[in-house]
């Protein structure tokens, strides 16, 4: 197929306009909510950091799918790709269903036990009933998005992207601020908006998919042999979302000891802040990706030098980007955040953190890039053993150690500084040992 002959360019700039959308919405969000109140804005960052977290259940189905698609693409073993894509796909509705129907009823307790403050779950608690309850909608998205791009089509899951972040941007702006005569509902309309567009894109994935990847007759291997597939994407799947898991986990952990210790202020910065570093981080987010496709399929056809070569090119590229990003990030700091806000004290206590950030982001590019490499190749229980050392006994211990020391939220950033470089030097050691080396998954 000729897909699976594409190279990084072709496979990481589709994605690169992709994140960069979903990244545009979410900061569309902030900002249009930033207009409405700054609790709104802090409210629905606290929310979706409990949503990214709970998203992580699904990624341990989608992300065993894009290993094994791109691994059996690769080895040209169509058969076992539509078993892959039949079993994920239902394994992971079910578990949405029920994933949504448990935010739905209990999501704002949730929230008020992490330390969310009352100011805050005013706007958080429509959010996450709303957001929460079509969690389902994103499960099937996430698995069907793997499949696609597992086969080399990211252009087309592009597409779909663009699709959703108009119509929810649009949204978002029609029930923010009252447009053609509609009620001003805030945060509420914000989350309608999002549930609305996700579901459109699931449907447009699943008939691209059916369309033009696999047939909808895949289904029928759902009997045959569906536990060994189900333990497959396990094995790879659980390690890989554990990894993330950690990692968010470990921001809520932060999260509840900025609004502890620190106040409301600081997570409104906190949120502020995220929302600019996330596009520099983009450039490794889909380098990584298309990384991850290619080093799959390479494996799949057995050519593990090309793959080692190949993995530390990708990473190379990923680096040069990152470093030029963060430096005009650290030199724009103070307009970028003044796009969000006005406030002084938001403001200063926002430029020192993004300075730090700046010499943050290289080492981040380390994990992203190299952990993408690491599961396209099957390696993925190192990445999370790092994970459970370095984000626990470096970012939370020492972050909670600096902020009752006065350290304030740029110690927290110090924090992170000090994790990612520590688990981005391992990383590079772990591809450069070649230890990742071995059959690919069947």
């Amino acid at each position: 197929m000729e897909e699976r002959q594409k190279g990084l360019f072709q496979l990481a700039f589709p994605i690169f306009i992709e994140t960069m959308l979903f990244m545009f919405l979410g900061i569309a969000d902030i900002f249009m909510l930033s207009l409405y109140s700054d609790e709104a804005a802090g409210a629905v960052g606290a929310a979706n950091q409990l949503l990214g977290n709970i998203n992580l259940i699904f990624v341990i189905i989608s992300a065993g799918t894009a290993v094994l698609v791109a691994q059996n693409a690769g080895a040209k073993r169509i058969d076992n790709v539509e078993r892959i894509g039949s079993v994920s796909l239902l394994l992971n509705l079910v578990i949405g269903i029920l994933i949504s129907s448990i935010m739905f009823f209990y999501g704002p307790k949730i929230l008020i036990k992490i330390g969310v403050t009352p100011d805050l779950m005013v706007h958080a608690s429509d959010y996450i009933k709303i957001v929460g309850g079509g969690l389902f909608i994103q499960a099937v998205l996430n698995t069907v998005t793997a499949v696609i791009r597992s086969y080399g089509h990211t252009r087309e899951s592009m597409i779909i992207a663009v699709t959703m972040n108009i119509i929810n941007i649009i949204g978002d702006a029609v029930f923010i601020f009252g447009l053609f005569g509609m009620p001003v509902l805030g945060v509420k309309g914000v989350a309608v908006a999002t549930t609305f567009s996700r579901a459109l894109a699931a449907i447009l994935a699943l008939v691209f998919m059916f369309r033009s990847v696999l047939s909808i007759k895949m289904f029928y291997r759902l009997a045959d042999g569906p536990i060994a597939v189900f333990l497959s994407l396990f094995k790879i799947g659980f390690p890989s979302a554990l990894e993330n898991m950690s990692y968010n986990l470990a921001q809520t952990v932060i999260l509840s000891i900025i609004l502890l210790n620190l106040g409301e202020k600081a997570q409104i910065t906190r949120t502020y802040v995220l929302t600019i570093i996330r596009f520099v981080s983009i450039f490794s987010i889909a380098i990584g990706q298309g990384s991850q496709i290619m080093i799959g399929q390479l494996i799949g056809a057995g050519k593990f030098d090309e793959a080692y070569r190949t993995g530390l090119r990708n990473f190379k590229i990923a680096m040069l980007c990152s470093v030029s990003a963060s430096f005009i990030m650290a030199l724009f700091s103070k307009k970028l955040i003044g796009i969000y806000t006005e406030d002084q004290e938001i403001i200063k206590m926002a430029v020192i953190v993004l300075i730090i950030d700046a010499f943050l982001e290289p080492g981040r590019t380390f994990n992203i890039v190299l952990i993408s490499s690491l599961r396209g190749a099957g390696d993925v229980i190192f990445p999370v053993i790092m994970a459970a050392i370095s984000m626990w006994g470096v970012s939370v211990l020492l972050a909670y150690i600096l902020v009752v020391s006065g350290s304030g939220l740029p110690g927290i950033w110090i924090a992170s500084l000090l994790d990612e470089w520590i688990r981005g030097i391992s990383m590079l050691y772990r591809w450069k040992g070649r230890k990742w080396q071995k059959e690919p998954a069947k």
